[in-house]
């Protein structure tokens, strides 16, 4: 009997053993993964309108024929500190070929490489990140401002948002986006917010966006068939208080048909995202009920972007964003 309980306690012992050593070996695999990780390439992409502010910024020869571009941005890292490394850009543009996202035949590929830094500091904002990227030969310098660790949006040559227009935004989206909290962020009053126009419309806004859950619940269209969503924004105010009333959406559901749905409701103005206290945030609350609202940050007086329910941004693909742009009409 004596002999038995021993054996036992050997093979609890081992046991015992084995799972520390194995939960050992799987924490230091893990943390092992998360250093590579931390230090593997980033990869953004985006479809953007070419027009001669871009070209400018990527010396682009003023007469030549640009109305799309592509990019395919990466940027290296030290693999032991992950600091900013080396950068890739190849950038394809040219004319659109009409009912299609390719281009008509004599489209013109750059490559550019070199540096890239962060720095701090737009005009709107003195805390916020930004990616530069530099070229010695011809001297290029690119500024990015880094919404997050999955979204990036070129600025100008003075560090304001580059403005799109219905069809393209200047949003850069992961390839291999990094997973967003899913802590619930509580949106603080901003009544004291004081809209600055004196004009009953506060601003419309256009842009393609992703097939999104929001958008499709809002007029009860199904995800099948559905490639992009063309979406234009009227934001309302009282012109007294300077306080927001209503809002009118139109939206066209491409691949589902020409329809051009219009829905109304009330917004609100809100502050505060979980990286940042005083950024203002757009409640919009469809008159349908459905979906319950609509989020959007305002990331200057030109843009908009769409926040999920988290209050996280949306990540775009390769050719379309989550971002509106001020229409200059």
């Amino acid at each position: 009997m004596t002999k038995l309980i021993f054996m036992k306690q050997v093979k609890l012992f081992f046991a015992t053993t084995s799972l520390a050593l194995c939960l050992v070996i799987t924490n230091s695999c893990s943390q092992t993964t998360t250093q590579v990780n931390s230090s593997a390439p980033l990869v953004f992409k985006s479809t953007t309108l070419c027009n001669d502010d871009v070209k400018s910024l990527l010396q682009i020869p003023v007469d030549t024929k640009c109305e799309m571009m592509k990019c395919n941005l990466t940027l290296f890292r030290d693999p032991k500190t992950s600091a900013p490394g080396e950068y890739k850009l190849i950038y394809e543009y040219g004319m659109t070929k009409q009912g299609s996202r390719d281009f008509k035949e004599g489209s013109k590929t750059t490559e550019l490489k070199g540096k890239w830094k962060i720095g701090n500091g737009t005009k709107e904002n003195n805390k916020s990140v930004i990616y530069t990227l530099e070229a010695g030969s011809p001297p290029v310098s690119i500024s990015l401002l880094k919404l997050d660790q999955n979204i990036l949006h070129l600025l100008d040559q003075d560090k304001n948002l580059m403005i799109g227009n219905g069809a393209w935004s200047y949003t850069l989206n992961n390839v291999n986006p990094i997973p967003a909290s899913t802590v619930k962020f509580s949106l603080q009053p901003g009544s004291e917010l004081r809209i600055e126009t004196d004009s009953v419309i506060v601003g419309v806004f256009d842009g393609r966006i992703p097939c999104s859950n929001e958008l499709l619940e809002l007029n009860g269209i199904s995800s099948s068939g559905c490639q992009i969503i063309k979406c234009r924004l009227t934001l309302y105010q009282d012109t007294i208080t300077h306080t927001p009333t209503t809002f009118q959406i139109y939206t066209v559901y491409v691949g589902k048909g020409d329809t051009r749905y219009s829905n109304t409701g009330k917004w609100k103005i809100f502050k505060g995202t979980k990286n940042d206290p005083g950024a203002i945030v757009y409640l919009l609350e469809p008159d349908s009920g459905k979906p319950d609202s609509l989020v959007l940050l305002k990331a200057d007086n030109n843009i908009l972007f769409f926040l999920d329910e988290n209050m996280n941004y949306k990540v775009g693909d390769t050719y379309t964003s989550y971002t509106l742009n001020r229409s200059k009409k």
